[in-house]
């Protein structure tokens, strides 16, 4: 009876690896390795270390590009908009939501365009409230069983990845925030 509910066990385990190695060859390739790779270098270089993910990702740069980081330094008066409608190795980025947080702001037109990212392959370029007065820089990267996004980054002097699975209550919570998005340009 033990070795027969073992065999039934080990079953139950390998169909459930196979339903799950399906669910995720039907959806795109997660950005959770290059994250692991990356590092951010300065205390506040958040910003261009979410755009070198995203470039990574994409194989238009190496495994070592920090370039954009050492430009940045440790700079805290920069935004979203020192990137938007900049190319950088062939991907156009482009600064979204720029709207005033809110209770009118527009979650709904927010969460729709993600998702639009998402289905098309991309990943987003998220900020977060991370403390009193605070932001920080996270790239969505899929969506939860609910219907969530799942977001990584990396922090300054830090060995690991960050992972935060309820980004819509978040930015709920937050009434709002900034995205910014990118595309394949053509030169």
């Amino acid at each position: 009876m033990n070795a027969s509910f073992s065999v039934f066990r080990y079953m139950l385990i390998l169909v459930a690896l196979t339903v799950t190695s399906q669910k995720l060859s039907a959806q795109q390739k997660s950005i959770l390795e290059t994250v692991d790779k990356h590092q951010q270098i300065y205390p506040s270089s958040c910003i261009p270390s979410s755009i070198e993910m995203i470039l990574k990702y994409n194989n238009k740069v190496g495994v070592n590009y920090f370039n954009l980081q050492h430009g940045w330094k440790n700079r805290n008066d920069g935004s979203f908009d020192n990137f938007d409608g900049k190319t950088i190795n062939g991907l156009k980025f482009r600064h979204q939501f720029q709207n005033k947080r809110g209770v009118g702001f527009p979650l709904d037109e927010l969460y729709k365009t993600i998702s639009d990212e998402l289905a098309n392959r991309r990943k987003v370029v998220i900020s977060l409230v991370s403390g009193q007065g605070m932001w920080h820089i996270w790239v969505i990267d899929g969506k939860t069983e609910s219907g969530d996004f799942i977001a990584y980054s990396r922090d300054f002097n830090n060995g690991y990845t960050m992972a935060v699975s309820d980004v819509k209550k978040r930015v709920k919570a937050m009434q709002g925030t900034d995205i910014i998005t990118y595309s394949s340009s053509k030169k």
